[in-house]
């Protein structure tokens, strides 16, 4: 089966902008989001202000988690401040397309490892996983 895997690390707030969490964590995005800049009515998209910062290499999910938590990994402190201000919520985020027919083979399994756990929760982030069948160029945004 061919399946096509990212992920990322995610901070997002209706009440810090992109540009003030980048300040705060000393660490550049590589995705940002602006509250309300694709539209404001009937609701606001995006929803909320949004940071990022993402793996770009193929292959195994959990590999692309060990390269995107090591990135994040000297900000935890920094994200733990934020996250317990109210206004910040951080997560990572695991996406598989699977029969994507740009996909590779691979796996199908992922973990994370106790480390990796470990820092997720000294940072007060969720842990996210989302899987589609499908071609992924006909549904992405990205």
């Amino acid at each position: 089966m061919e399946v096509r895997q990212y992920c990322y690390f995610w901070l997002a707030s209706e009440a810090v902008t992109a540009g003030r969490i980048t300040e705060l964590l000393g660490l550049e995005p590589d995705r940002i989001a602006v509250m309300g800049s694709r539209r404001t009515s009937p609701r606001v998209v995006p929803a909320a202000h949004r940071w990022e910062i993402s793996c770009r290499t193929h292959g195994r999910i959990d590999e692309q988690v060990s390269t995107v938590l090591a990135r994040i990994a000297p900000a935890a402190d920094r994200v733990r401040a934020l996250v317990d201000g109210g206004d910040v919520d951080a997560g990572l985020m695991m996406v598989r397309w699977f029969d994507d027919p740009d996909g590779v083979y691979g796996a199908m399994g992922w973990w994370l490892t106790r480390e990796q756990i470990q820092l997720l929760a000294r940072m007060g982030a969720t842990v996210e996983s989302d899987e589609y069948a499908g071609d992924f160029t006909a549904h992405s945004p990205r």
